[in-house]
């Protein structure tokens, strides 16, 4: 069988959990915390997270290796036409790493990992200029679905996956004002609704409790 070896608040592992479920791919999950790596061979640092064990034994550490491994082996990844490939693979890099280095780790590793890898408080200047550089990136997602179907063109694809797991890790600790992006809250919405989606959703944390909202699929 197949193991997936994540973390649940981790954008990344999330991505790799809904693309895998998309893909109609059967796999087990191991959960493993980022400042504890303990009870797996596969993982030794942090960087490795999310994990991919395949049925012959190949382990494929990182959500780069694990996508690329999909779709080399046929699954329909970054979309159908080369078009639609280069979009999406575009967005997945803007979303993994300038929204991820802006927004995501600047709000969920200081109010959420930071306490367990650090044992330190978070750092409210930085959770801030995650908060700021958040409103620019949903202005962008807006701008996008207003004009397509979904975000890299007509058809759902990885884009939206990776920046669906983003946005999910965020609302969990609440940091997203639906009101103001009703546009992203729309799109939002229909992604909460594809059964790829659903088991992430409930998923807790220790000590951390989302809003009431987070995993209604009509907020």
């Amino acid at each position: 069988m197949r193991r997936l070896y994540h973390y649940p608040l981790d954008a990344f592992s999330r991505q790799i959990r809904v693309c895998l479920m998309e893909c109609n791919i059967e796999h087990e999950l191991f959960i493993e915390f980022p400042w504890n790596i303990q009870s797996s061979n596969y993982l030794q640092f942090p960087c490795d997270f999310p994990t991919f064990v395949d049925v012959d034994g190949t382990a494929y550490h990182g959500w780069y290796a694990i996508v690329e491994h999909l779709n080399s082996s046929g699954q329909s990844v970054f979309g159908n036409t080369e078009k639609e490939k280069a979009e999406c693979r575009r967005l997945v890099s803007l979303f993994n790493e300038l929204f991820y280095a802006d927004v995501t780790r600047n709000i969920v590793y200081e109010k959420v990992i930071k306490r367990y890898s650090e044992h330190a408080s978070p750092d409210s200047s930085a959770i801030r200029r995650g908060n700021n550089l958040m409103k620019q990136y949903l202005d962008y997602i807006e701008w996008l679905t207003d004009r397509r179907n979904w975000l890299a063109g007509d058809d759902f694809s990885f884009a939206d996956i990776v920046t669906a797991s983003h946005i999910s890790c965020l609302d969990y600790v609440g940091n997203i004002e639906w009101e103001k992006f009703s546009i992203v809250k729309d799109w939002y919405v229909r992604i909460k609704s594809r059964p790829s989606f659903r088991g992430i959703l409930h998923d807790r944390v220790q000590n951390i409790t989302p809003p009431e909202y987070y995993q209604n699929l009509d907020f």
